[in-house]
């Protein structure tokens, strides 16, 4: 089982809570991902435009990022941390008592505030309680365990549901975050000094800026309404919501590795390419079939090939020096959260205008204009 799963021998003492903070991300995500639509759906009765505001809005302390980081970083990293799995906790466990959509939006952008103040932080932390391991060994041990428990807690989601209900289970996801709380106020108290807060903007990465504000489009087009459309147009239970998450949270776990290993083969635009062309015909089913089982199969594969995040970091890490790498990153991130913040507007509007199935039309279109856009990356790859 060596080289599965993370030994947990090589981890010091304040890695290893770290590690725990982020299983109970993990769990969080479990819950909130894969119960929500279904909840805001038959429990709220919300409408498109009003789920495009609440994403919109939920979105926008990505923007704050900087904000939020420079309060955290004036205390001492454990204590930041703990503040932002507090509001994480908060934020879903509330959800236990929202009867109103603006309850609902408020208490999401709540959780959504801790949740961008926490993965920086939580990645500078890991590198910090490394040790001389090294950064890609930190930041994958802590991925696997977060996937892990994401895995686990779906697992948890079918089981428990029909005994606890989304109410129960919002609380198990609260209670989660402030265990990890108590743990990682533990650590040691050390100034985090790597935590980058600078961006770059130069005109010889226009293509990578491009890319990421047409994935953003399409991620959040896919985030947003993929499962909402399920479930207010298709009647999903959501038993099968769990089912379905579950089985696409496997298929991640096991090709994350694989796709990455073909990007190193056959490069960025092959493998970008075949992602772009494939997204297409699939958002073109999301908007034209009515048959709920061939949905379950465009959503799986949606999932599968949307590796596009890899592929623009790898042909980053190509093209700019060292010293680019980070803040080029970072403004990719802003690039890809202008979509996040607008596309949500503009699609619950569309979708309450011209119908549901406009929106995954402009996903096809999103999806076409990065295929075109993506023959301008070389064609270089290992033989």
């Amino acid at each position: 089982m060596r080289g599965f799963f993370p030994d947990i021998s090589d981890w010091s003492y304040d890695f290893r809570r770290l590690a725990f903070a982020s299983g109970m991300v993990g769990v969080f995500f479990g819950v909130q991902l894969t119960i929500q639509h279904n909840f805001i759906v038959e429990r709220l009765g919300i409408e498109p435009v009003e789920l495009g505001v609440v994403e919109a809005l939920r979105e926008i302390p990505g923007f704050l990022n900087f904000v939020f980081l420079a309060i955290m970083i004036a205390l001492s990293p454990p204590v930041a941390a703990m503040v932002c799995l507090i509001f994480m906790g908060i934020g879903i466990a509330a959800f236990s008592q929202v009867n109103t959509v603006l309850m609902f939006t408020v208490f999401s952008v709540v959780w959504s505030i801790g949740f961008h103040a926490w993965y920086p932080l939580s990645q500078s932390m890991g590198i910090q309680f490394s040790g001389d391991r090294g950064k890609g060994w930190a930041l994958g041990q802590l991925r696997a365990v977060e996937s892990f428990a994401w895995f686990l807690m779906i697992l948890v989601c079918l089981v428990a549901y029909s005994y606890v209900g989304y109410a129960g289970l919002f609380i198990v996801a609260g209670v989660a975050c402030f265990l990890g709380a108590g743990t990682i106020f533990g650590a040691v108290r050390k100034k985090v000094t790597n935590v980058d807060r600078s961006f770059l903007l130069k005109k010889k990465y226009w293509l990578f800026y491009t890319l990421q504000f047409l994935q953003g489009c399409r991620k959040q087009i896919f985030i947003t309404f993929a499962i909402f459309a399920l479930v207010k147009v298709h009647g999903m239970p959501i038993h099968t919501t769990m089912t379905l998450v579950l089985i696409n949270q496997a298929i991640i776990s096991v090709t994350g590795g694989w796709f990455g290993k073909l990007i190193d083969r056959f490069g960025e635009r092959t493998m970008l390419s075949i992602s772009y062309a494939v997204l297409t015909f699939v958002f073109i089913g999301y908007g034209s079939i009515d048959h709920r089982p061939t949905l379950y199969v465009l959503y799986i594969i949606d999932n599968a090939v949307f590796f596009g995040a890899i592929a623009l970091t790898t042909y980053l890490n190509k093209i700019a020096p060292p010293e680019d790498l980070k803040p080029s990153l970072s403004m990719g991130v802003t690039f890809n959260h202008i979509s996040s913040v607008t596309v949500p507007l503009l699609g619950g509007y569309a979708w309450y205008l011209y119908g549901y199935q406009v929106i995954f039309f402009a996903g096809a279109g999103f999806a076409l204009v990065s295929f075109m856009f993506a023959q301008f990356l070389p064609n270089n790859h290992s033989d």
